[in-house]
């Protein structure tokens, strides 16, 4: 996939030079939403066939929705220990930046789009509440660090990194859509359907050093065993991040 999509990204600025048209002539302000979280983009063309799009999305937590439960040991670390079942929600977590290229292959709106999406490697935010009361003191232990709750709730991140790193995710992205960024049209709108390359994601939780140093670390089943289950039962399914947007665009010049 990623030299697929390097490729179209070469073919989108090539094809525009190499037809002698304007770029960067025009410029559109969009905003929108959709399974990518809230967006604020901006647009200009690449010639009449290629339109190149940069903006940043967040998730703002929306949509915390309650997903059951998840079974965690009454005392932390202990293997022997009885387990306790304990409410879980869920909520998008995406804090990124887009470079995006729609390629038109006619006059009409439909487009092919191939980019990527680069920043943080959070997708999902959980959090765990009503946690025994020893997890705000004792916390979970990863390598050097402890992982507590704080009054009883406990934070988590769904993370992936794509291609690129925990500290800084690449997530290839290709997809269709209808509508033009820019438009002749004073206001435009698209909609647009594809997938992100995620990998397989992981768990992760700001956890205390010894010298009260705060850092993010992985949670693994060796930890939570219930972990284990959550990535490698649903973790293959979460490799393609399907990505649903709606967008609306104010032509600016």
């Amino acid at each position: 996939m990623k030299r697929f999509i390097s490729l179209c990204v070469a073919a989108a600025l090539i094809l525009p030079v190499h037809a002698g048209a304007q770029v960067f002539n025009h410029l559109s302000l969009g905003i929108g939403g959709g399974t990518d979280a809230l967006g604020l983009q901006l647009a200009a063309p690449l010639g009449s066939h290629v339109d190149v799009i940069a903006g940043y999305g967040l998730g703002l937590g929306i949509i915390n929705i309650g997903a059951g439960s998840f079974s965690i040991p009454e005392q932390p670390g202990s293997a022997s220990s009885t387990n306790v079942n304990v409410p879980l929600k869920l909520g998008f977590g995406m804090n990124d930046g887009r470079l995006l290229f729609n390629i038109y292959p006619g006059k009409g709106g439909f487009h092919f789009t191939v980019g990527a999406y680069m920043g943080s490697s959070h997708f999902v935010n959980a959090k765990l509440t009503g946690m025994p009361a020893v997890y705000n003191t004792a916390g979970i232990e990863v390598d050097d660090y402890l992982v507590k709750a704080t009054n009883g709730e406990l934070n988590l991140a769904l993370c992936a990194n794509g291609i690129g790193s925990h500290a800084f995710a690449v997530k290839p992205y290709v997809g269709i859509g209808y509508g033009r960024a820019i438009s002749n049209k004073a206001v435009s709108f698209c909609v647009d359907l594809g997938a992100q390359y995620q990998g397989k994601p992981g768990v992760w939780a700001k956890g205390e050093g010894l010298t009260g140093r705060i850092q993010e670390v992985q949670i693994t089943e060796k930890q939570l065993s219930e972990i284990g289950k959550l990535t490698d039962d649903y973790g293959k399914y979460m490799a393609f991040w399907p990505t649903l947007t709606f967008h609306l665009f104010v032509k600016l010049f």
